[in-house]
C-alpha cells in the first residue's frame, strides 16, 4: 500500500460522491493559497518598509511559507482537476482513499503525533520560557487552542455520527 496524505481519506461511497469531495477540497485549497499569498505578500511589503524591525531571515521565512503554501496547494489542485477530468482515474483514487484499514492507520498516527505535539510544546514551553517569558505564553496558548478546539470537534461529530 502506498502512501496516502494525511487528509485523503473519505467516505464517498460512488464517484459523483468523491467528485463533490474533491470540489470542497479544492475549495479549501483555494482558501489555503490565500493565506500563503497572504504571508507571502505581507513579507515583501515589510521587506520594502525600513521601520519594521524585522530581520532579512524573518521575512524570507515568511516569504518562502508563503510560497510554498501557493506552490503546495497549487500541485493538489492540478492533481484534483485531473482526477475530475479522468473518470477512470477518479475511480480509483476513490477506491485507494475510502479503505477502512486507510482510515484506522491515519487516525492512529493522527492521534500518536498529535501526542507527541503535545509533549514537544509543553517541553518548549516550560524550557523554552526560562529565556523568553512570551514563548511560554504562546506555546501554552496554542495547546490550549488544540485542546478547546479538541472538545469541540468531539461534541460536535458525537452529535451528527
Amino acid at each position: 500500500m502506498k502512501f496516502r496524505g494525511i487528509f485523503c481519506a473519505t467516505t464517498a461511497a460512488n464517484n459523483e460522491e468523491y467528485r463533490k469531495v474533491l470540489k470542497r477540497r479544492n475549495i479549501w485549497l483555494g482558501a489555503v493559497a490565500g493565506m500563503g499569498a497572504l504571508v507571502a505578500l505581507a513579507a515583501l511589503l515589510a521587506e520594502r518598509r525600513s521601520d519594521t524591525g524585522l530581520p532579512d531571515y524573518i521575512l524570507g521565512v515568511y516569504c518562502g511559507f508563503g510560497t510554498g503554501l501557493i506552490l503546495g496547494m497549487a500541485i493538489l489542485f492540478v492533481r484534483n482537476m485531473i482526477l475530475l477530468g479522468n473518470e477512470e482515474k477518479l475511480k480509483q483514487s476513490r477506491l485507494e482513499n475510502s479503505d477502512e484499514r486507510l482510515e484506522q492507520i491515519g487516525s492512529r498516527a493522527s492521534q500518536s503525533a498529535l501526542k507527541v505535539l503535545m509533549l514537544v510544546g509543553i517541553a518548549g514551553a516550560m524550557i523554552g520560557g526560562i529565556r523568553e517569558p512570551v514563548l511560554i505564553k504562546a506555546l501554552i496558548f496554542a495547546l490550549d487552542v488544540f485542546v478547546f478546539s479538541y472538545l469541540v470537534a468531539l461534541a460536535y461529530y458525537k452529535k451528527k455520527m
